[in-house]
């Protein structure tokens, strides 16, 4: 089959992002069966169950409507094999979901090389979260490295705000513009970027902004890091949900 041209931007569904989907298996692949390949501590902590929560993470929480010894509900979408969020943590309990659309295959090749003991990704698209869960599921979501490898970034990010509850909190990461860094091979089709502080969304030229749907919550902290040598630059933004989505409102300008 073809590979579908972004020129005809009506064609970037899922069957497209099906086919783009290999590349990404194959990297997954070595990474599991070498054991991380050259990242063999991410490997280290990912197939650990006692694993601590991210920094980020633990960052996050003291802004949440949360009560210690409560078990804390925590969703990573596109995950990859396995999610790096971890396990432990010392006032709360977590209950973690991992959801990838390519969790059969990697799954396949967990299986293959022994990896038991922590959670398995299951089957999901950005684009059916809140469909797949309901809204105000989860206390917290996860989205680093992910949402631009999605079909629809709009629709995901309107998603992943509608599945934490009210009083939750949302961890959106990610490096600027790899669809243009990848020249928009496999799954690299969107770029995130900030344009004068503002989240944007770019595609061969074009731009439309999602300011909107995070200036409805409450924006934690923001920060910029990396681009020095050997590391790339991040966004990472920690935010607090305050209010229900409305996207009407937030393309409002």
């Amino acid at each position: 089959m073809d590979i579908p041209s972004l020129q005809n931007t009506a064609t970037w569904d899922r069957e497209a992002w099906t086919v783009r989907a290999p590349a990404e298996v194959e990297f997954w692949d070595r990474w599991i069966t070498s054991k991380g390949d050259r990242w063999p501590v991410d490997f280290q902590r990912r197939t650990d169950p006692n694993a601590p929560l991210t920094p980020m993470l633990v960052d996050l929480l003291p802004h949440l409507d949360l009560t210690p010894g409560q078990t804390v509900k925590v969703l990573d979408i596109g995950s990859g094999p396995l999610s790096y969020v971890g396990y432990a943590h010392d006032t709360y309990q977590v209950d973690l979901t991992a959801v990838d659309p390519l969790s059969d295959e990697y799954n396949r090749l967990l299986d293959s090389v022994g990896v038991t003991g922590v959670v398995r990704t299951r089957p999901g698209y950005f684009e059916t979260a809140l469909a797949d869960f309901g809204a105000g599921s989860f206390d917290v979501v996860w989205c680093f490295n992910s949402l631009d490898h999605s079909i629809d970034p709009v629709l995901g990010l309107v998603n992943l705000l509608s599945v934490v509850k009210i009083g939750g909190g949302l961890i959106l990461s990610f490096c600027p513009n790899e669809a243009e860094q990848g020249k928009y091979k496999g799954l690299h089709q969107w770029n995130l970027d900030l344009d004068e502080g503002q989240l944007v969304l770019t595609q061969l030229g074009r731009k439309t902004s999602l300011q909107g749907l995070l200036d409805q919550q409450k924006i934690v902290k923001r920060m910029v890091g990396g681009s020095r040598a050997g590391v790339k630059e991040r966004v990472t933004y920690l935010i607090r949900k305050t209010a229900n989505v409305n996207l009407s409102q937030a393309m409002l300008r």
